[in-house]
């Protein structure tokens, strides 16, 4: 958890006139809650290979986008991003969880509710959210790691 993330939400306590140190779990929550709102500000962006930014992503480049902006060090690549964090089962998804797939190798964030948020370069889609049980990503499915933790 970034220094910074602690100190704006203890500024925000702070001008709101509650406790200074915040929760744990009240940061973890804010994080995946700052993660998903900036990845889901990406919708419709292009997809271009190698992509980091507002101009084009490729999977790997949205999550390391929005996790890396919001505090969370995370690798370029997606091989390197399913060999961190704790790895979670697909009954126990939470939002923020990173989702793994493979043939070909892709990754997304899980946002809740059965979707996830990724960039795909299927038919020039970009950055959309797309239900795990689609019938592609689901025979696809390898894995989920989670790095933010509550």
């Amino acid at each position: 958890m970034s220094i910074t993330v602690v100190l704006a939400v203890a500024l925000v306590s702070l001008v709101q006139g509650e406790d200074c140190v915040p929760a744990a779990d009240s940061v973890s929550s804010a994080v995946v809650d700052s993660i998903i709102a900036q990845a889901i500000s990406y919708l419709g962006v292009p997809y271009v290979y190698g992509g980091t930014d507002e101009n084009g992503f490729d999977c790997s480049g949205l999550a390391y986008r929005v996790f890396n902006d919001n505090g969370i060090e995370l690798p370029r690549t997606v091989t390197a991003i399913g060999e961190m964090g704790v790895a979670v089962s697909r009954d126990s998804l939470q939002p923020g969880d990173l989702l793994i797939f493979h043939n070909p190798t892709h990754t997304g964030i899980y946002i809740g509710d059965g979707e996830f948020i990724h960039c795909s370069s299927w038919q020039d889609r970009g950055v959309v959210i797309t239900e795990i049980t689609q019938s592609n990503y689901a025979r696809r499915y390898f894995a989920a790691t989670r790095v933010v933790s509550e």
